[in-house]
C-alpha cells in the first residue's frame, strides 16, 4: 500500500517545521509534567550540523509530522524532533521519516545515530527497540537527566 504523504526536507524555517517543534514541545511538558520555554532552535537541524524532515500529506501539503538530526560528532548524529501529529499516528509516518533520516545521515557520513526519549513516552521507546535502536548509557545533556533513556543505531 503506497504512503499518502510525501517527505520533504525543510531547509529554511516556516510556519510548518515551527508548528512541528511547538507540538513536540507541548506534548513533551505534558507527558513529563513540567513548564519550561521551547529549547529546540530550528537553526540546529540546517545543513551542514544537520537536517530537517516533514511528512506532509498528498493533496492538502498538511503536516503530519518530523523528524531531524543533528551532528553530535564526526561520526554520530542526534535523532531529534521525532514528532506524528495525533491524527496521522499509526499510519506508518515515524517510519518513513526514519528511514529517510537514517538514509540521509549515512550520506552524510554518520555511522551511528543516537537519540534521547524517556518513560513517559512509551509508544516511542517500543518505536525505537522495533526500528533497531538499542538501549545504550546516558550521554551528552543528557546524563543528568534521570528521566533520560538513550539509544543508538548503527547506520548501515
Amino acid at each position: 500500500m503506497e504512503p499518502n504523504f510525501k517527505i520533504r526536507q525543510v531547509t529554511t524555517h516556516d510556519s510548518q517545521s515551527q508548528l512541528c517543534m511547538d507540538s513536540l514541545w507541548e506534548e513533551i511538558q505534558t507527558r513529563y509534567e513540567f513548564q519550561a520555554p521551547n529549547p529546540m532552535l530550528f537553526s540546529d537541524f540546517l545543513p551542514p550540523m544537520g537536517k530537517f524532515f516533514i511528512a506532509e500529506e498528498i493533496g492538502t501539503n498538511v503536516a503530519m509530522g518530523s523528524a531531524a538530526y543533528t551532528k553530535f560528532s564526526d561520526k554520530e548524529c542526534e535523532l531529534d524532533v521525532v514528532y506524528v501529529f495525533p491524527q496521522f499516528r499509526n499510519k506508518k509516518v515515524a517510519t518513513f521519516l526514519l528511514s529517510e533520516l537514517e538514509q540521509q545521515s549515512k550520506i552524510d557520513g554518520f555511522s551511528t545515530m543516537i537519540l534521547r526519549a524517556g518513560k513517559p513516552q512509551e509508544e516511542a521507546l517500543h518505536f525505537y527497540k522495533n526500528f533497531g535502536f538499542n538501549e545504550i548509557p546516558k550521554f551528552g545533556k543528557w546524563v543528568s537527566d534521570p528521566t533520560a533513556i538513550c539509544f543508538e543505531k548503527k547506520i548501515k
